[in-house]
């Protein structure tokens, strides 16, 4: 297994560096092509050197993050919250016809033999707004990958979906898929792809300059901040960086400035991860936390001392793993795929359908109730 995975991510990385420099290659005349092979070699070369700094950089900042305390008394019955809003993540729709990449990358992820196509997806993700429409709060707040690719025939389909369900009103945050999303051996070096992505999320889900975004949600014991994130603003050129999460220092200081104008308790959306696991066992770890969480933490740190009606709490999605605990003193709740299931405690995704339920407990502090949709 550890053969396997160093094989493919040599080969990932192979095609980082030489896939674009050998099409030019093999497309000349026999003539050019030893004329042109010390400069092929010096371009390759240059950019492994880079490949390997910047991985070696994320690597160092992703184990600096702090580690998960898990708690599984952030989850609680409904009953028991006065809810603030409905979170959904990880839907992952995709064009008719297609399976989600990752299920079509590694199929055993899926329980059952049939992989989910697009319309499988689509059916699915509208049972489930039909369910939050009738049995949650009619807010809805999506963690990120709400398509598989970032292609806007997926948006469209998203559009068509929440439209229509009506009653319920949707805030989203960007997820790797939506706009950091390249497949493997393909490149964006002058980031196109990224910039035609992005269009097709600021067409359905608002404007990705505006983020950090503030939002006031009243609940039965008085009002919440909802603040959502973008936890995408690395530059993704390559497979190799499709997943890595980082919130950007000026995003971190607006989020600053805007918590120094806000009293009571906030509900902090992202996509990535705000923590890390103790060890990093796989390659894919280094893709999972935002790079700089640990700022993250430490403004929402300062916000929450600063008064014990300020409780925090952050969801994300990602990984399509529950998860459930404290950074520090920050609660913490990561969502499974609302679509495709929970893969937490096989490795293996359950394909259940389940939402959560975001809210205030009598004492002040937050809560959430996950809902399965059968």
């Amino acid at each position: 297994m550890a053969a396997h995975r160093a094989l493919t991510l040599g080969a990932l990385s192979a095609s980082y560096v030489l896939r674009r420099p050998l099409s030019l290659y093999y497309g000349l005349p026999a003539a050019l092509r030893l004329t042109l092979l010390p400069a092929l070699a010096a371009w390759s070369a240059m950019r492994a050197a880079a490949g390997a700094a910047e991985a070696l950089r994320i690597g160092l900042r992703a184990h600096r993050a702090p580690l998960l305390r898990r708690d599984g008394g952030l989850l609680v019955e409904l009953a028991d919250l006065a809810p603030a809003c409905t979170l959904v993540s990880d839907a992952h729709l995709v064009v008719p016809g297609q399976v989600p990449v990752e299920l079509a990358d590694q199929p055993a992820q899926w329980p059952d033999r049939e992989l989910p196509t697009g319309y499988d997806i689509a059916h699915r993700l509208a049972r489930l707004l039909a369910h939050v429409a009738h049995h949650a709060p009619g807010v809805v707040v999506w963690c990120g990958d709400e398509v598989d690719t970032g292609d806007p025939r997926e948006w469209e389909q998203w559009q068509t979906i929440v439209d229509v369900m009506p009653g319920l009103v949707h805030r989203l945050v960007p997820g790797n898929h939506d706009i950091c999303f390249n497949h493997p051996y393909d490149e964006d070096f002058a980031l196109a792809r990224r910039a035609m992505r992005e269009r097709a999320y600021q067409q359905h889900a608002g404007s990705l300059a505006e983020l950090p975004v503030a939002d006031t949600i009243v609940t039965e014991v008085g009002a919440a901040t909802l603040v959502l994130l973008d936890s995408c603003r690395n530059r993704s050129r390559h497979v190799l960086s499709n997943a890595i999460g980082c919130f950007g220092d000026v995003q971190l200081d607006e989020l600053a400035q805007l918590l120094a104008r806000t009293h009571g308790p906030v509900l902090c959306i992202a996509h990535h991860h705000v923590w890390r696991e103790a060890k990093f066992e796989e390659p894919v770890d280094w893709y999972t936390t935002a790079i700089d969480a640990g700022r993250l933490i430490a403004i929402l740190g300062t916000y929450q001392r600063r008064d014990p009606r300020n409780a925090v709490l952050v969801c994300h999605g990602h990984q399509h793993l529950l998860a459930a605990g404290f950074v520090d003193d920050i609660a913490v709740v990561g969502l499974p795929s609302s679509t495709l299931g929970d893969k937490s405690r096989s490795g293996v995704l359950d394909g259940v359908l389940r939402y959560a339920v975001a809210g205030l407990r009598s004492d002040g502090s937050w809560g959430v109730s996950f809902q399965e949709v059968t």
